[in-house]
Parts: C-alpha cells; sequence; structure tokens
C-alpha cells in the first residue's frame, strides 16, 4: 500500500530563529523540503542556515485503535513494513514551518493558514530569546484563534548548557516538554498529545452544533 491520500491534519512548527525547526521536520520525515539560506556568519562556531520561506514534511500516526496513542513513522517506513500495520487507523499529517525571525512575519501569515495545531519550539540553551520567542507566539493565537491547540517544546535537552523544561516552564508561565528535534526525543510524543488535543476539539465543535428540528 502506498499512502498518496491528502492531509488528514495540518501542524504548524513555529519558533524562533534558530529554536530547531527545520531539524524537527527533517528529522521525522527525510524528504522533507525546506527554502533556506546560509548564514552569513557562523552560529555557535557552525555553518548554519535560516529558513526564509517554509519547512515542509509528512509524517504518519498509527494506531491500532481510536483509544491508543499510537506512533509517529515516516512514509518510507511505513511502505517497508506495511503487514506491521494491517487494520491501523493511518492519518496522514503535514509538518509546516515557516522562518523565526520577525521581520517575516508576512511569510509566516501565509504558511500558517488551515493550520489546526501549533507545535512551538524554544531553545532551551538560550532564554535571551524567550522575549522574542513569546512575541511568535502570541503572533500565531492571533492568526490561527486562541483557541487553537498548542504544545511548547523546551528543545536542544541533549546538549548540557539546556535548561529544564521545568525551568523554561517557569519564565513563560505555560507547561513545556522536554525534547530534542536533533535527537528525535521527545518530539512524536508531543506531536501525539498535539492531535490528541486537537481531536478532543473537534469533538467540542461537533457537540456545540445545534440539531435541525423539523417543522
Amino acid at each position: 500500500m502506498r499512502i498518496k491520500k491528502p492531509h488528514d491534519y495540518k501542524i504548524y512548527i513555529a519558533g524562533y530563529f534558530q529554536a530547531g525547526k527545520t531539524t524537527l521536520i527533517h528529522s521525522l520525515d527525510k524528504r522533507a523540503f525546506s527554502i533556506d539560506k546560509p548564514l552569513k556568519e557562523l552560529y555557535r562556531g557552525e555553518k548554519s542556515t535560516t529558513t526564509v520561506g517554509f519547512d515542509l514534511g509528512s509524517i504518519l500516526w498509527c494506531r491500532p485503535n481510536m483509544s491508543s496513542s499510537g506512533v509517529i513513522t515516516n512514509i518510507d517506513d511505513y511502505n517497508e513494513n506495511t503487514e506491521e500495520y494491517k487494520d491501523w487507523i493511518i492519518n496522514k499529517i503535514e509538518l509546516k514551518g515557516g522562518p523565526g525571525q520577525l521581520h517575516f512575519k508576512p511569510v509566516r501569515e501565509h504558511v500558517i493558514k488551515d493550520s489546526q495545531g501549533i507545535l512551538f519550539v524554544i531553545d532551551s540553551t538560550d532564554t535571551s530569546v524567550i522575549g522574542k520567542a513569546l512575541t511568535l507566539l502570541a503572533e500565531s493565537r492571533v492568526l490561527l484563534g486562541y483557541e487553537i491547540p498548542i504544545i511548547i517544546i523546551a528543545n536542544k535537552q541533549d546538549l548540557a548548557e539546556a535548561n529544564t523544561p521545568e525551568m523554561i516552564s517557569n519564565i513563560i508561565g505555560e507547561t513545556t516538554f522536554g525534547a530534542s528535534a536533533k535527537e528525535n526525543y521527545g518530539v512524536k510524543e508531543a506531536i501525539i498529545s498535539l492531535l490528541n488535543r486537537i481531536i478532543k476539539g473537534e469533538q467540542v465543535q461537533t457537540e456545540k452544533i445545534p440539531e435541525i428540528q423539523e417543522v
């Protein structure tokens, strides 16, 4: 079986400059595509790039039943192990990321459209940029609505200088989950949690729709 269907859910990967958004998407989907450019100066002593357009990837959420948290995998791995997921519920997830520098707001306004949830990435090694990160978080809520499901992750937990998720939570005033996009630690769990929030929100909206009474 080859996965060709449209995406069931669209998640926007947000965060400030160099928080790890592109790394996160490419670690989940080796086929992911990015419009970026090399940085003129070294970032933390290494060559790096910055997104100037968008990052785009696809993953699959596979569940044996509706009540299961399931697993996140990429399309290639799924196609190689299709029999393992026989009779499972398969949802295709689009991951979209926009540039994190503040002056790219018009680009983000375009990329964020139609997203059903936000995975917000914070660089846990650099608390000096958290103020700018929160500006982007507020911007995302304005663009998609304040009820939009959001999961915040404290990225780069693989680095020795990383602050704990608890400390980041205390600074920003919101629950934060630890993760490492580079090592693919905690990211899939965060996405599953976000997807469950999206589904719960859909169920609430469905319950609010009044039944049409026949006259």
